[in-house]
């Protein structure tokens, strides 16, 4: 990443409000799977505190890992985004981006209901406190991580919508569009035009014999001298 080596480079990109989010992301992706990993389970039987569901835990864990992948995936590409040259592979990464992002968002609030309706399920018991916190903090970050994904999702729409114009010209010059151009042409080019005043080869008229002379019309050095 020969921008992220520029230290003004790295400060401007990490300004940036969809990087902002991801690293939020990030955060909340981390204590989600932490919180599941550290304290959603019983120490003895090492069962799932979510009303002993194992798929719950497996599923706030798995979607709290790959989520935490794909942001460090969409960071990196972020960050060369502005070098690559070609609009459709722009337009490719932006959809994806797009895409990812609100399905994610989607999955975040099934994660949320389905962590909250087990641990709702569960019967009060002696669970240490430790235990308790981390399931409820499971909870609410993944909750939290919803709206940290709309708004990546928000924001990458918004970049698709301020990039179309420039797809759709370079999609139209690849398929050989030509575009009327706002100047008027150039006048035609007379300098290799012949002269408008010179005659052309062999245009003379040939001219017309006239009658034969007789022997009155012979000039008079030729006239046979008379007897």
């Amino acid at each position: 990443m020969e921008g992220l080596c520029n230290p003004t480079y790295s400060i401007e990109f990490l300004k940036k409000p969809a990087v902002i989010l991801r690293f939020v992301s990030i955060l909340f992706a981390i204590i989600v799977f932490g919180c599941i990993s550290s304290g959603g389970y019983d120490d003895d039987t090492n069962m799932c505190l979510f009303h002993g569901d194992s798929g719950a835990c497996n599923y706030g864990v798995g979607i709290g890992v790959i989520a935490f992948l794909l942001c460090i995936i969409f960071i990196a590409i972020d960050s060369q985004y502005d070098t690559i040259n070609n609009p459709e592979h722009k337009k490719q990464i932006t959809l994806a981006e797009l895409a990812f992002s609100g399905f994610w968002a989607f999955l975040w609030f099934v994660c949320f209901c389905y962590l909250a309706d087990m641990w709702r399920k569960t019967p009060s018991g002696p669970l240490s406190t430790s235990n308790v916190n981390n399931c409820q903090a499971a909870i609410a970050f993944s909750f939290f991580s919803v709206f940290s994904w709309v708004g990546i999702a928000v924001m990458a729409f918004s970049k698709y919508r301020q990039s179309q114009n420039e797809f759709g010209y370079d999609k139209d010059n690849l398929a050989g569009d030509t575009y009327a151009s706002p100047y008027a042409p150039f006048p035609p080019n007379t300098s290799e035009a012949g002269d408008p005043y010179q005659s052309a080869p062999f245009s003379e008229e040939p001219q017309v014999p006239g009658p034969v002379s007789g022997p009155s019309d012979v000039p008079s050095e030729f006239k046979q001298a008379s007897y």
